[in-house]
This record gives structure tokens, sequence and C-alpha cells, in this order.
């Protein structure tokens, strides 16, 4: 049980210290007016959701609950949630693990608020960042790359690349590939880089000096790891196959942030996925032990199969998913990959040395699992995963092809099971984990579902913003439906005319890359730069927008979430409609066969979550100001609109794109009437 509650915010940190070692508390001192952070972190003000935050996980932890906690943006829920449950693993000599969905977060954990807290904290902790196999240089991989005798590596005679490689192979401590001082060409990597499908663990010869392997062994006297929620999903998986801890050692505190994401990205991880790619590893293989013909035979039958996959993807028969199997002929396919483990079975019984025979034992390894990988496609029984074909084009030579993918349909059993019953306390957060409101405050049942949190307590920590004055909401009347082919054409002047009046400052988010591009290229008569996703990577176009006021963002997907552009340079942001999961997503397809009422159980609530995402890129500052503007008249006109517009924060709602001008130029606009004769119309903000 937690210590007593007490006010010692102005204690010294002597007397700090034996609070911590008397077990009483500590949250109220470091968030407190005259806290440790106060007295120690720069500009840090203290807010009332960041210590409800901080005081909620303070007692989850200690009382080996779970807890489930929206926290918006604002609130500090990184430090509310970091400062307890470090405090606790350290007191109690077990330890914490941080889970997050993007690299961006991770990298501020390990670089900015662990250091930071390290030096604030009335005590001493470690803490370490591991990542994936991909990430880190395989010595293994990278040798049998030096002995490539068919310049597959290198399809250009530019050697430049890889003698920087080499040089860096010598001399670095890590292997990781952020630490690589020159962005190799992307196939170079991936022809020397971790792979799960290749990693021989104890039996390869390059364990003991292994970069992944030595990342991994440092974090046994760790008192708190951060890592991504791939990587944690594959230590789950070793420990259900091997029942003991491999990739990460023992824990006893879970932190998921960026909870939201959470059992997609256990689907996606638990699913499958097998391409022409995937062969390449065996045919590499083959070429290593100089079996030329079998190389051939291998990557014949790989092309072969996956052309008729790609046919039987642009036939009629294919609608959305794979409902069946046999829609291809594995036979010659299947028959190489075992006529490559004969051969090497063969060499394994001629082996003379331990290095040989953990080379041939992990390409049989490899082909074993790629002959599973078939087996499962062409003859489906696991009605728990749904399978589909995607179309893939080479980068390089613009030919197409086809993979196979399947996603898992329902993983609550599965984090049950192995993370809320295994764990003594799991901490589920993020700014957008309710899909709606209930009369008793915020609804996280379609959160609990998903994940199988259903033991885990609730908390809705308030915005510390004042949205009622700082923004508001426009939702122009579109006479095109959202699916009308006039629909881009027509928000895309209401959007020319918000970039005229603002002269740029507005990023406008996209649920298809079909109206985004429609839309910037009728933007490019305003004379506003206008930046669009894909022109370049990710992080140049948020530097580009966030120091050129002058400049507009039109991207769609990965910017609805983790974008944050506080300050003049974002003052409108467009939403063109509600980000309603396409009907030819597989794994939609497949949950309405299961559940007649799909659209309210999983349609609608993962289109709030994603709206509440988009919405919440607008406001990051308390001075920020700004408007929302969403051209979907739905809002309005459908049963759900309410339900969507209850779940935004409290902000007046106007229904004339004039309401945007106004805004700025006065902050008096008025609420504009909604149509009359609309059904469910509302004409003032939705009540709470």
């Amino acid at each position: 049980m937690p210590g007593p509650h007490v006010d010692i915010s102005i204690l010294s940190d002597s007397l700090l210290r034996a609070c911590y070692y008397s077990h009483v508390p500590i949250v109220d001192p470091t968030f407190g007016p005259n806290g440790l952070l106060a007295r120690r972190l720069p500009g840090y003000e203290p807010r009332d959701g960041q210590i409800e935050m901080a005081r909620a996980v303070s007692r989850a932890v200690a009382e080996k609950k779970h807890l489930a906690i929206e926290a918006p943006c604002g609130v500090g829920k990184t430090f509310a949630y970091l400062v307890p449950a470090i405090e606790h693993a350290v007191r109690t000599k077990t330890r914490l693990v941080v889970c997050t969905a993007n690299i961006t977060l991770q990298e501020q954990l390990v670089a900015k608020d662990l250091p930071a807290l390290s030096h604030i904290l009335p005590f001493k902790f470690s803490f370490a960042l591991i990542k994936g196999l991909g990430n880190y240089l395989c010595l293994d991989r990278l040798e049998e790359a030096q002995q490539d005798k068919e310049g597959l590596l290198f399809p250009t005679p530019d050697a430049e690349p890889w003698e920087r490689l080499m040089e860096w192979s010598r001399s670095t401590k890590t292997g990781d590939l952020s630490e690589l001082p020159f962005k190799p060409p992307e196939g170079m990597w991936n022809r020397v880089n971790g792979v799960s499908e290749l990693c021989h663990g104890r039996e390869c010869p390059q364990f003991e000096p292994c970069f992944a392997m030595e990342a991994r062994r440092r974090l046994r006297e760790t008192d708190v790891i951060v890592t991504n929620y791939h990587l944690f999903f594959a230590h789950l998986h070793v420990k259900i196959v091997a029942e003991r801890d491999v990739i990460l050692p023992p824990f006893s505190t879970l932190i998921c942030d960026e909870a939201h994401e959470m059992a997609d990205i256990a689907r996606d991880f638990f699913g499958r996925r097998f391409s022409e790619y995937s062969i390449t590893h065996l045919v590499r293989g083959a070429q290593f032990f100089g079996l030329r013909g079998l190389a051939d035979a291998l990557r014949s039958a790989s092309k072969t199969f996956f052309q008729q996959v790609y046919h039987f993807f642009r036939s009629p028969e294919y609608r959305i998913r794979l409902r069946r199997g046999g829609f291809a002929n594995g036979a010659d396919l299947a028959a190489a990959v075992a006529e490559f483990k004969e051969r090497l079975a063969e060499r394994l019984l001629a082996a003379q040395d331990d290095q040989t025979l953990n080379k041939i034992a992990k390409f049989i390894a490899a082909a074993d699992h790629y002959l599973s990988l078939l087996n499962a496609f062409l003859e489906p029984n696991d009605p728990n995963q749904v399978a589909w074909i995607e179309k893939e084009t080479d980068r390089r030579t613009g030919a197409t092809a086809a993979r196979l993918m399947s996603r898992v349909v329902d993983v609550s059993g599965l984090s049950r099971d192995h993370v809320f019953k295994a764990v003594p306390s799991v901490i589920l957060t993020s700014a957008t984990l309710a899909n709606g409101r209930t009369e008793r405050g915020l609804n996280f049942e379609f959160l609990k579902r998903e994940t199988g949190a259903d033991a885990a307590e609730e908390l809705g920590v308030r915005s510390p913003f004042d949205f009622r004055r700082q923004a508001r909401l426009v939702i122009p009347p579109v006479a095109a439906g959202p699916n009308d082919p006039e629909f881009a054409p027509e928000i895309a002047r209401s959007i020319n005319q918000i970039l005229r009046h603002l002269g740029g400052r507005t990023m406008a988010l996209f649920t298809s890359y079909r109206n985004m591009r429609r839309c910037a290229e009728a933007a490019q008569e305003t004379g506003v730069e206008i930046l669009v996703q894909g022109q370049q990577p990710q992080s140049q176009l948020l530097k580009a927008f966030r120091e050129d006021r002058g400049t507009a963002l039109f991207a769609t997907a990965s910017f609805w979430q983790g974008v944050d552009v506080p300050g003049e340079a974002l003052s409108c942001l467009v939403i063109d409609k509600i980000p309603f999961t396409p009907p030819e997503d597989p794994l939609l397809d497949a949950l309405r066969e299961r559940d007649p009422d799909c659209f309210r159980h999983t349609s609608l609530p993962r289109a709030i979550i994603e709206l509440r995402q988009g919405f919440g890129r607008l406001i990051r500052t308390s001075s920020d100001r700004g408007v929302v503007v969403i051209f979907d008249n739905r809002l309005f006109t459908a049963r759900y609109g309410r339900d969507i517009l209850e779940s935004l924060p409290d902000i007046p709602i106007h229904r004339d794109l004039h309401a945007v001008f106004e805004f700025f130029d006065d902050s008096r606009a008025p609420w504009v009437p909604a149509p009359d004769g609309a059904s469910d119309v509302t004409n003032q903000p939705p009540k709470r």
C-alpha cells in the first residue's frame, strides 16, 4: 500500500531522500509548486492533471493493479508515469518496461526525459533503449555478404557505401543503425542487418560478439527499459514458446504509452508476411554454399508462384481477402525449398567444424519457417487469422508483384493471458484511449475489448487547455457526399480560400491519397508553398512547415498521429472527412462477417479515436490558437454524428466557413445555425 498523503513539497533534498527510504510517496514533493521539478526543471509549471495522473500510477503500481489513463496533450503524462513507476521499481528492486509505438517518443524518453529525471530524483536508476534485430548489424550476415560471389549485394559497381559500412563495422561499439554516420542504400543494410528468420541465437558462431545480443545482456542490470511494441511482442512470442524470458529480462511494471495502437500492432506482429523477397534469403544461402543450380531453381519457383498469386489477385475471384486456400500452385516452390533442406542436411552430416554446422542449421531452420508460411496461406486452418494479397512495386525497376499477408483478428485473449495476467501492474495511456463518453465519464469499452484489459481501472485526466477560448471547430455544409467524385474539387475550393486568407499556416489531413493529391494540386494556384507527403521524408517536411509560416502541409496516414507543431505555424487544421476504415479493409471485412453490429462495435470507435488523434494536432500549448475545419456533413446529419462530436473537446462549433476568417480577424465569430431540415442537427456545441 502507498504511504500516507503528506505535503512535503518544501522539504530539502536530504529529507526527500529520507522520505523515499521511509516509503513515503514522493509524487507531491516532485510535482508540487515548490517541488523537485519546479526547482530544477527550467520552465516547469505544476499541473493538476499531471499530479492526478502521477498519484493514480503510484497507487496502481503499489497495489499491483492495471490502469487505463487518458491524458490529453499538455498534461505531461510522460513524467507523470515515469516518476512513480521508477520510484517503485528502484524501491522494490524490480524492473520497469516502457513500450511506445513510434521511434520519436522512444528517443525523447532516452535522450531527454530519463536523463533529466536521473539528475532530479533523489535516488539513482539506470535506463536503456532496446531495439529490434533489424536495427543492428549482424556479424554473421556481414561475413556472408563479404563472401558473396554472385554480386547480388551491389547491382552497380559503386562500392563506396560498402567500404564505408565495412570501416564502420570495425569501429562501432553498438552496431546500431542510428549511429551509422551515413545513410546506406536500403538494399545494402537489409543484406547485413539482423533478421529473425535467420537468427540462430546461441547456436550462431557470432553469438558472443553479436551487437543485438550484447544490447540484451546489458538489460539485466537495468532498472528502466524502453522499447517498442514490436520488440515487446517478439519477447512475448518467444516467452510463450520457450516458457522463459529470453529477449527482455523479468519485469513487474509495464507502461504502454500510445496504447490506442497496441492491439493493431499485436495483430500485425502475430500475423504473417510472405513474398518473393522472403525466398531471396534461401537463394543467397544456396549461393553461399555453392549450390548455383538450386539457387536458380528457388528463384524461378518463387517467381512463378508469386506470379500466380498476382494473377489471382487481379482476377474477378479475388475480393478484399483470401477466403480459401488453393488459389495458387505451390508444389514447385515447396519442392525447391524441400530440396534445399535435403542438400543442406547432407552437408550437415559432413560438416567438419562448428561454424559450418551452425550456418547450415540456420538456413535449414529458415527453410522450415518459409515452408510453414507457404502451407499456412495455401491450406489455412486458423479462424483467427485473416489473409489477403497486397500489390507491391519494386522501387528500382517499377515492376509489380504480390505478397501474401495476414493479421490476427482478435488479440484480446493473447494479451489478457500473457500480459495482464502475467505482469503485476500494466499502465495503458494515450491522449486518445476513450471512444466517447458515457454518463459516468469517458468510455474505455473499445480499448478494453481490443486489448483484453478487462480488469483495468479507468481515469480520464482533464485537458489543461481552454478550447472554448483557444479554438473553434468549423463544419461547413458540403453539397457533395464524402464518396462523391465532386467531393474533393468542392472542398479544394474551400481549402484554397483558407490558404489565401491565412497565407499558409495550414495542415490538411486526408483520409485518402487521392483526395490529398487532388486538393494539393488545386492549391498550387493560391501562391502558397504546398508541402505534400511523399515529396520529402516526414522529418524534413515538418521542419520546413514549422520554420516557414507561408507554407501549407498536405498529408495523410502517419501525419494524423505524433506530429507536434506548436505555435502560429499551424493555425488551421483541415480534415477532409471522418476517418472511417475503408470497407475494403480485410480485417474489417472479416469482422463484418462475425459481428452484425460491426459498425457500432468497431468502425465507429476506431473512427472516433483516429479523428481525435488528428484533431489533437492543432492545440499543443496553452498559448496556441486555431481552427479545425472538418468537411463532413455526417457530423450533423448521421445518427452517430453526435457521438463523434461529444468525443471532442468542449469547443465552439460553427457551420459557416467565414467563421475561420472571423476567428483570426477578431476572435468574435458567432455560431451560425445549421441548415433547416437536417436530421439530428445541433446548432450549438454538444451537451456535456
